[in-house]
């Protein structure tokens, strides 16, 4: 058993609990080569260090589509959408160790992009009934400096632009869930 890595990013806070998209990033031992293969991907794509609503839609075409060819990536990368809720934190926490019991761990580190200090416990205890490992709980204050939350953001925007009905952006989810890149629980 080893140590897992987790990567937190969520979407939708914005439509007040009409959707909300947590989507979850998971390394393991190799983290450091999955590490150097995302910010590949992402220089080669040209998306670069920019959060998904700020990059270029072709530069996210491109990101993505290479991240859907990544074999490295199979049942590492895992939504949950949820509607009419606005408890955010647990929901975060709900996906977060559902996405921990698909692995073999014994000990997890969570990073959370934007979890202030304050919300630190009540992520914790949200997490605790699913959690059956060791886990520590980290904020991520800039998303932008980990290629890990920056892949998180490009999934949960993605999503949520085919949930609005995008053609594009419907296509390339599915084709993420045919591949097992992505998982949804």
């Amino acid at each position: 058993m080893a140590t897992v890595f987790e990567y937190i990013d969520e979407s939708g806070q914005d439509t007040l609990g009409y959707l909300f998209v947590v989507s979850v990033v998971i390394a393991d031992e190799r983290r450091d080569a999955l590490l150097e293969l995302i910010e590949r991907i992402e220089i080669d794509s040209k998306k670069r260090n920019r959060k998904w609503h700020g990059s270029d839609p072709k530069y996210r075409a491109e990101y993505l589509e290479s991240i859907s060819r990544c074999a490295e990536l199979e049942k590492k990368i895992f939504i949950k959408k949820f509607s009419n809720r606005n408890d955010y934190t647990v929901m975060t926490a709900q996906t977060a160790g559902e996405a921990l019991l698909t692995q073999r761990a014994d000990k997890a580190v969570i990073y959370v992009d934007g979890l202030r200090e304050s919300q630190k416990s009540s992520f914790k205890r949200s997490l605790k009934p699913s959690l059956r490992i060791s886990a520590k709980i980290r904020g991520v204050r800039k998303d932008e400096n980990n290629a890990f939350i920056r892949l998180a953001d490009a999934i949960c925007g993605v999503v949520r632009d085919s949930e609005d009905g995008n053609r594009w952006a419907k296509k390339l989810v599915r084709r993420l869930i045919k591949r097992s890149i992505l998982m949804e629980l």
